[in-house]
């Protein structure tokens, strides 16, 4: 799996460069709100939206992160609380447990 995820990266990288060399000459005028700047080459302009677009992808999957370790840290808690409740079940003694039989032998001879 690890292999075809690198595979996809390293075309990506390449496609992104082909498109890059092919627009080295073309220069844009960029306006950012109130901010305007003429002639700026299109590949700066491509390379600095990747930039922007990865960091953002990034701090949106830290916060999906956290939030994931969180859930498997309170499940794992749950889990340990359940163990050591099913291994005190398991070491009680057959003397500990109330006898239900002998209830119900007085209960059906009337007494």
């Amino acid at each position: 799996m690890k292999i075809i995820e690198n595979i996809i990266k390293i075309l990506l990288v390449l496609l992104l460069l082909f498109v890059l060399v092919q627009n080295s000459d073309q220069h844009v005028n960029l306006q950012i709100f109130t901010l305007f700047y003429p002639d700026i080459n299109l590949s700066i302009v491509l390379l600095v939206t990747l930039g922007f677009g990865a960091i953002l992808g990034a701090v949106m999957l830290s916060f999906n992160f956290i939030q994931v370790r969180s859930e498997n840290r309170m499940l794992q808690k749950k889990n340990n609380q359940l163990t050591k409740e099913l291994e005190n079940l398991r070491n009680i003694s057959i003397d500990e447990i109330p006898d239900e039989g002998k209830e119900d032998d007085t209960q059906s001879k009337g007494v």
